[in-house]
């Protein structure tokens, strides 16, 4: 499936952005890191792209060139609940992803393949459970409301990865590895799956789906697309 993709990641320097560029190079595809951050190792990658949250339109035009978008990147200030801490972790976990999204999706109808398009955007299971960190919860499930409500008219193809603790620096007691996680993520997106939920809790293979339904039928009762 990934043979001859070009694939961006945001977030490319933490545990899992390394692990899927790994995976998905050793699938075949062309991977294209993007990053924050002035360290890490990218030896997967064809390409290293520089960018900052608030600057989100500097990458528009690198945009038309990729197949498949990862918005893997984001931020835990744990305990922290000051103004400072709320504005990182919506501005990281939600506004950045949204913004890049909606400029992912304004380069599909462009495209010589629209169908080839794809928008992977990593929301946590703290969508449905808690994960001891209040400000990490309440913006990974703004964007991931926000993803699903854009499903509805989204352009192309739009997965949602649901991950458990896997073991990082936002996470160092993660009970998986990211190794793991990445081969099981571009295992389901081989097999067109496109909420993909990877995790020891069991009780979110059943939360997850209702969540998505039930969202999915109230936003199509409620409101409407442009037009």
């Amino acid at each position: 499936m990934f043979e001859g993709k070009v694939i961006a990641v945001t977030g490319a320097s933490g545990a899992l952005g390394k692990a899927l560029m790994q995976e998905l190079a050793r699938q075949g595809a062309t991977l294209i890191a993007l990053t924050s951050s002035n360290r890490g190792d990218y030896a997967n990658a064809q390409d290293v792209v520089k960018w900052q949250t608030g600057q989100e339109e500097t990458l528009g035009d690198r945009f038309k060139s990729i197949d498949i978008l990862v918005l893997n990147h984001g931020v835990n200030v744990y305990g922290d609940r000051t103004p400072a801490a709320i504005q990182k972790s919506l501005e990281v976990n939600a506004l950045s992803q949204w913004k890049l999204a909606e400029l992912f999706f304004s380069t599909v109808a462009h495209s010589p393949n629209p169908k080839a398009k794809e928008l992977w955007v990593n929301t946590s299971e703290a969508e449905v459970s808690p994960a001891l960190s209040p400000l990490y919860e309440i913006s990974k499930r703004l964007i991931g409301t926000i993803i699903t409500l854009r499903t509805l008219d989204a352009p192309c193809t739009v997965r949602k990865l649901i991950l458990g603790p896997f073991k990082s620096e936002l996470n160092p007691y993660g009970v998986m590895t990211p190794r793991f996680v990445a081969g099981a993520i571009a295992f389901l997106a081989s097999k067109d799956i496109r909420t993909i939920i990877v995790t020891v809790n069991p009780c979110t293979y059943l939360l997850v789906p209702i969540k998505e339904l039930s969202q999915k039928l109230y936003y199509r009762m409620f409101s409407k697309a442009d037009g």
